[in-house]
């Protein structure tokens, strides 16, 4: 009888340090927000590794756009260092032209294989080369938040209080057969 608890008590305690190590949570998905000055509001939500549709001074993908409570599958592109940063959105029948902002470089690895950064107030600033910004309602620019939405997976700390929680109701039972 004293083997099987030496051993449950080991188990046990190997199940909290296993708990207690810090694990990193990852996205699934970024959910983006770009917020002009007067306070309207375009968003989209990407995977945190999306697959690119074209690999031109950064990735294009495809994706639902929601601007004005409409939203429509646009083309979103994110651009590297040797093009300002940024991201641009293809034109749409609520936007008045191309969104095109420079910043930041929103992604790190490469762009056949990118993994997107989450970043908040984000300044971003008008650098179109199709149209003039000061004619644009978004040249003044936009601020970025691109926020994780975080996975469901518990994390190794849930799943040992919830085995020392069974082990306790498991307990009652284990004595009432002895």
């Amino acid at each position: 009888m004293g083997l099987k608890k030496l051993i449950f008590a080991g188990a046990l305690g190997a199940l909290v340090t296993m708990g207690s190590a810090v694990v990193p949570a990852f996205a699934d998905s970024i959910k983006y927000t770009l917020t002009d000055p007067s306070g309207d509001m375009i968003t989209f939500t990407l995977p945190q590794n999306p697959i690119p549709i074209a690999t031109l001074f950064g990735f294009a993908v495809s994706t639902t756009v929601t601007s004005d409570g409409v939203s429509e599958t646009e083309d979103v592109s994110f651009y590297d260092f040797s093009t300002a940063g940024g991201l641009s959105i293809a034109p749409t029948p609520e936007v008045d032209g191309i969104i095109d902002q420079a910043g930041p470089q929103l992604y790190s690895g490469s762009t056949s294989a990118p993994m997107l950064l989450t970043e908040t107030n984000i300044p971003l600033i008008c650098t179109s080369f199709l149209f003039s910004c000061a004619d644009d309602k978004y040249g003044e620019g936009f601020t970025l938040n691109a926020v994780d939405i975080p996975t469901a997976t518990p994390e190794p700390g849930s799943f040992a209080l919830m085995l020392f929680g069974l082990g306790l109701l498991g307990l009652p039972m284990a004595k009432a057969r002895a």
